[in-house]
């Protein structure tokens, strides 16, 4: 019983040394990349009062840690389905801060968009929305 206490002790205080995090934030050279969707908190149709009727989205999400950086801003449609994907990417050998930088941007939806229903998809999160 003795024992165990002294290795559960032992992993205890082992995980509560301060950590040596200088070195370990230097990117390794020649690493391969992981590029991956951001995180998608909110998204918020915007429609103009204009002619022809003009359409934003006001995404918010979180790109990712301290290594993360904002990849690829792409959007598409096929019919009344408008798709944005944002991607990050990061090495994956890199040790890095756990300090979210956030996103948090105004887009304009491409197209002309006569009366109808509509859906915005924005990685994972999804946006119905109608022009009268």
């Amino acid at each position: 019983m003795k024992r165990a206490c002294l290795i559960f002790l032992s992993i205890v205080l082992a995980a509560c040394a301060p950590a040596v995090t200088e070195p370990l934030l230097t990117p390794t050279p020649g690493a391969p990349f992981v590029v991956e969707p951001i995180q998608i908190d909110r998204v918020e149709v915007l429609i103009m009062e204009s002619f022809p009727v003009q359409v934003s989205a006001h995404i918010t999400g979180i790109v990712g840690d301290g290594c993360s950086e904002l990849h690829r801003v792409e959007q598409t449609r096929s019919g009344n389905v408008v798709t944005i994907i944002i991607t990050r990417q990061r090495r994956l050998a890199d040790v890095c801060t756990m300090i979210a930088q956030l996103y948090d941007e105004m887009l304009k939806l491409e197209g002309s968009f006569p009366a109808g229903d509509y859906t915005l998809k924005v990685n994972n999160v999804e946006q119905t929305f109608r022009i009268d």
